[in-house]
């Protein structure tokens, strides 16, 4: 799940898929999944916003290109789509990362070999471990398919090439019905409860009965000159339903409320739920415009200089006695 956990940020970076999941990809993953998640980085930027968001990044790191090109790998060209496979275990049970795309193994193979990582051929697959660590490896199936996650994870995930995996029916249609509708996509057979168990954040403590509640989550987004968000939160009573929906409206309102600058680009009123029976429906639209002017907001507050020290206070040798209501005693003690 840690694994699962930190890639999700990656996928909302890039972006993967055209007509559904690969079936190729699908067929590598653990039996037992019940957390899978996608994306289609060549819908993605594809569409008018996934090119302004390519152009923007490529004027802010002006080297990327460079980068890329001593790497042999440039994910705009190279990369086609992203799987994410996880089991119910918890927070740390097993996980995969699934890539379909156009690799050069060699090349990628000799700049990985300045990092000091070792590798090995398992199979026919040309894996790449880290040397500092006992687990968490990436493999190279062939040019167009690459594997990561720990290294029993992985290997298992390379001989299933010649016994693939044979997902539960439900979440394999359910695989299909989101990664065809949305760009960026998660399906969970698993409630939510049983994947933050061993989270102790607070916030997490107090939405456990919430979670409860929730035993199956699915959903996406959709690129085009805007950003659609769908979710659906299927529970286990339609009043369970009204329960969370209600409970959602009022932290979104309190964070609406919230908002000190009027000019917010996202503005979370818009935000919209509905209940379906026993599931909370979730849709929200960021426009291209907002999301322009979150970026530009971000870039100018990344460009502000640093704000000055505060000049050091002189010691006069006063003391100043006041109620501790107040300010209580303070001592400007003489440098003398």
């Amino acid at each position: 799940m840690a694994v699962f956990r930190n890639v999700t940020y990656f996928l909302l970076a890039s972006g993967a898929m055209a007509c559904g999941a690969d079936s190729t990809l699908l067929n590598l993953v653990m039996p037992d999944a019940q957390i899978l998640a996608g994306a289609n980085v060549e819908r993605i930027l594809g569409s008018p916003l996934g090119k302004n968001i390519s152009s923007q990044v490529h004027q802010t790191v002006p080297e990327l290109p460079q980068i890329m090109q001593k790497a042999g790998f440039d994910p705009t060209r190279d990369l086609k789509e992203v799987l994410i496979a996880a089991t119910d275990k918890g927070q740390n049970g097993p996980a995969l990362v699934l890539v379909r795309g156009s690799f050069d193994p060699d090349k990628i193979r000799a700049a990985a070999s300045g990092t000091g990582r070792k590798v090995q051929s398992y199979e026919g697959a040309t894996i790449l471990e880290n040397p500092s660590q006992s687990k968490g490896v990436f493999a190279f199936l062939d040019t167009t398919i690459a594997v990561g996650g720990d290294l029993d994870q992985v290997q298992a995930a390379i001989r299933r090439r010649s016994e693939p995996a044979r997902l539960d029916a439900r979440l394999a249609s359910r695989v299909a019905e989101m990664s065809d509708r949305y760009d960026i996509w998660v399906v969970s057979a698993a409630s939510l409860s049983k994947m933050t168990e061993g989270i102790s954040s607070p916030q997490m403590k107090q939405a456990e009965d919430l979670l409860k509640a929730v035993e199956q989550i699915s959903g996406g987004v959709k690129f085009s000159a805007n950003l659609d968000l769908g979710v659906e939160l299927t529970t286990h009573s339609e009043k369970d339903a009204e329960r969370l929906r209600d409970a959602l409206q009022l932290l979104v309102a309190m964070a609406a409320a919230s908002q000190k600058d009027a000019s917010a680009a996202f503005d979370l009123s818009a935000l919209k739920m509905t209940t379906d029976a026993k599931t909370v429906r979730i849709a929200f639209t960021v426009t291209g415009e907002q999301i322009k002017k979150t970026y530009e907001l971000q870039m100018a507050r990344l460009q502000q200089p640093a704000t000055p020290p505060k000049p050091a206070v002189q010691n006069t040798g006063i003391t100043i006695q006041s109620s501790e209501r107040d300010m209580g005693t303070v001592v400007l003690s003489s440098t003398k």
